[in-house]
């Protein structure tokens, strides 16, 4: 079966908006990192944190192909 890159794109899109609202839950439990430790903080944050950019540049390239297939055909 194959996907098409919009089906990709929505997926990302997608999977962006539930990490953004699992990371504003953290950080409203959490608000003051500092009072509870950075430790905690990256071990609840890091991840969301290092992967969110990853899904905005993946999401950035599904554009860009997108917009290169209309000068190829």
């Amino acid at each position: 079966m194959e996907v098409t890159n919009t089906e990709v794109k929505h997926y990302f899109e997608e999977l962006q908006q539930q990490l953004l609202k699992k990371q504003a839950h953290w950080e409203q439990v959490d608000p003051y990192p500092h009072a509870v430790g950075v430790l905690m903080r990256a071990n609840r944050l890091g991840w969301h944190e290092k992967i969110l950019p990853e899904i905005e540049n993946a999401i950035h390239t599904l554009e860009d192909i997108d917009y290169r297939k209309d000068f190829i055909n």
